[in-house]
């Protein structure tokens, strides 16, 4: 996409607008692949070090990669990535929703989780939800805030977890039907 600008200099007429000399990069949403685990990993580990996100490691991404949607570069770069954990035939969690920092308020975030919807509804999900600190993110997606006691699953990983010594966050929890 171009930045058009137009000179007008009083007295002549308008002339051509000539594209700006600021060029966008070529950014793909797709499914996630081999190549990017490493990327996946840092970019959500990043946020993970901040205690925004749950870590992952690297071997954790590679088994579960069929489940991510990530934002690329031309060059094949990792800008953002959402993941789908199944919590129930019906419900899926939107987990991972991580942006590299220099590319937030790009839509970036939006766009994957909305891949990631795709791919619940694709697998037969009806509902999905999301724990986090993003409320505005996650309402301006349609999500409603729900208890996370809606989801026993949920909870009882949330406990697997502190006794293994993950420190866990208190988060919202978000809801969505995407029948």
């Amino acid at each position: 996409m171009h930045n058009l600008a137009t000179v007008h200099t009083p007295g002549t007429a308008e002339l051509h607008p000539r594209p700006s000399l600021v060029a966008e990069p070529a950014i793909t949403i797709r499914r996630a692949q081999l190549v990017d685990v490493l990327q996946l990993a840092a970019l959500v580990n990043g946020y993970a070090a901040q205690r925004l996100l749950l870590p992952r490691t690297t071997e954790q991404v590679a088994l579960a990669l069929d489940n991510y949607v990530v934002a690329v570069d031309a060059g094949g770069r990792v800008l953002a990535c959402a993941a789908l954990e199944e919590y129930s035939p019906s419900v899926a969690e939107i987990a991972s929703v991580a942006v590299d920092r220099a590319f937030q308020g790009h839509g970036l975030g939006s766009q994957v989780v909305a891949a990631a919807e795709q791919v619940a509804r694709q697998r037969g999900f009806v509902q999905v939800f999301a724990m986090s600190l993003a409320e505005r993110f996650f309402r301006a997606l349609g999500y409603d805030t729900i208890p996370i006691e809606a989801y026993p699953e949920k909870m009882a990983r949330y406990e697997r977890l502190v006794a293994e010594g993950v420190d866990i966050v208190p988060k919202d929890c978000f809801a969505k039907s995407i029948a």
